[in-house]
């Protein structure tokens, strides 16, 4: 899709959910901002990150990916308001297509 991948290192409190560890990274990183919606059912989902936002009528979205520290990329089960993280893990915000 044309984005070119870009890294950025932050801390999660321990049991802290995903959201929290964006937030804390979007105000100590003015090269990283994102923004969500809150769905009344299924709560926070990603909206936009870094001005690149998904869009129903070209079906894309920004999809919550996991690398475990083996190796493995999981798709967790809830979103970023639900997602607690382990430790080393590392999270891919992957602009993608439906």
């Amino acid at each position: 899709m044309g984005l070119a991948p870009v890294t950025f290192s932050t801390d999660v409190f321990p049991r802290g959910i995903l959201l929290g560890g964006l937030r804390r990274l979007m105000a100590s990183n003015g090269d990283f901002k994102f923004s969500y919606k809150e769905d009344p059912n299924y709560g926070p989902f990603l909206e936009s990150v870094n001005g690149v936002a998904g869009n129903n009528n070209d079906h894309t979205y920004w999809e919550l990916l996991v690398k475990t520290p083996d190796g493995e990329i999981k798709r967790p089960d809830v979103g970023i308001g639900c997602y607690i993280p382990s430790p080393n893990e590392k999270i891919i915000l992957k602009f993608s297509k439906w």
